[in-house]
């Protein structure tokens, strides 16, 4: 439980930096400063949602594919397309964990 309170004056410039790194961190501001002042490693993995995004437009194309073939309507597949993905989803990771 938090009993302590602590006041410290700082810049606008400063109070504009620690709101949004905070934001970024989708922390609160109090949570963000104890993160950061007590040393712990806070990781902002921008860039994510494009990877999301790109995951999620995946499983849609998988899923098309596989009520086709339940239906018999296709017997083979050419999943270069998917494979095209799987690589760009691959790179964006493989990005953002460098920049780490």
């Amino acid at each position: 439980m938090k009993t302590k309170r602590l006041n410290f004056r700082i810049s606008d410039e400063t109070d504009a930096v620690i709101r949004d790194k905070a934001k970024a961190a989708k922390m609160s501001i109090t949570d963000y400063v104890i993160s950061a002042t007590t040393q712990k490693e806070i990781i902002n993995f921008e860039g994510l949602s494009e990877v999301v995004t790109q995951i999620k437009r995946l499983g849609n194309n998988v899923n098309q594919l596989l009520i086709l073939a339940r239906q018999d309507r296709i017997r083979t597949v050419n999943l270069s397309e998917t494979q095209e993905e799987l690589k760009q989803i691959y790179e964006l990771l493989s990005a953002i964990l460098r920049r780490r």
